[in-house]
C-alpha cells in the first residue's frame, strides 16, 4: 500500500525529531511528489535547509508554503529565524509580526521578536513583546532573562533586578541571569551613591 502524504510528512518528522536530516528531507520530498500544494512539507522542507546551513534555499522553500498557506505562523517564524541568523533583523521582525497576526497566542512568535527588537535597539518594542510571552507563557525562562536586559537597557534598573531574579528563581544555574543581575546591582548601588541625600 503507498504511503500517503500525511503519512511520508509523519515519517520525516520522526527523523527530523532525531536530527536526521537527509532521510526527513526525503520523506518531505516524497509527500510533495504526491501533493504539491502541501504546505507543511515545504515549511519542514525549508526548515530541514535551514538547520543545514542552507539559509538560501530555505527561505525559498518557506517562502513556497507561505504562498500555498499565507497565514502558516509556524513558517513565518521560522522564516523569522532564519532572516535574523542571516543579521536581516527587519525582515525576521516583519515575520515575527506575521506569525503573530496569524497566531497572536503564539508564545515563541513573541518571544523571538521580543529578541530580534532588541538586538535592534527597539528597547520599548522589546519590553512588551517580552511582556506579552509571558502572558501567554509565564514559565518562559528565556522571556523572563530578556525581559531582564530591555529592562536595563532602558534604564528600568529596579524592574531588570526584579525580572532577573524571577529568572533565577525559575532555573538558579542561569549563568547570564546571574551577571545580568550582578550588573544591574552594581548600577543600582552606583545610582544610590550619587543621588544627593533627601533626593
Amino acid at each position: 500500500m503507498t504511503a500517503t502524504p500525511d503519512q511520508m510528512l509523519a515519517a520525516g518528522l520522526v527523523h527530523h525529531r532525531a536530527g536526521e536530516l537527509p532521510a526527513a528531507a526525503r520523506c518531505y520530498h516524497h509527500a510533495l511528489q504526491r501533493a504539491p500544494g502541501h504546505a507543511g512539507a515545504w515549511h519542514l522542507l525549508g526548515l530541514v535547509h535551514a538547520q543545514a546551513g542552507d539559509h538560501a534555499n530555505a527561505i525559498v522553500l518557506i517562502n513556497r508554503a507561505l504562498s500555498i498557506a499565507p497565514r502558516h505562523a509556524a513558517a513565518h517564524c521560522d522564516l523569522g529565524d532564519v532572516h535574523r541568523q542571516l543579521g536581516e533583523l527587519d525582515q525576521a521582525i516583519a515575520c515575527y509580526r506575521c506569525a503573530i497576526d496569524a497566531d497572536p497566542t503564539m508564545a515563541k512568535a513573541w518571544n523571538t521578536l521580543a529578541t530580534a527588537l532588541r538586538d535592534a535597539g527597539e528597547t520599548e518594542g522589546a519590553i512588551a513583546a517580552c511582556r506579552a510571552t509571558l502572558a501567554l507563557d509565564p514559565g518562559r525562562i528565556e522571556a523572563w532573562y530578556h525581559l531582564g536586559c530591555a529592562l536595563q537597557d532602558a534604564g528600568q534598573t529596579g524592574a531588570a533586578i526584579a525580572a532577573y531574579r524571577e529568572t533565577l528563581a525559575r532555573q538558579p544555574r542561569h549563568a547570564d541571569a546571574r551577571i545580568g543581575l550582578a550588573d544591574a546591582l552594581l548600577s543600582a548601588d552606583r545610582l544610590a551613591a550619587a543621588t544627593p541625600p533627601g533626593l
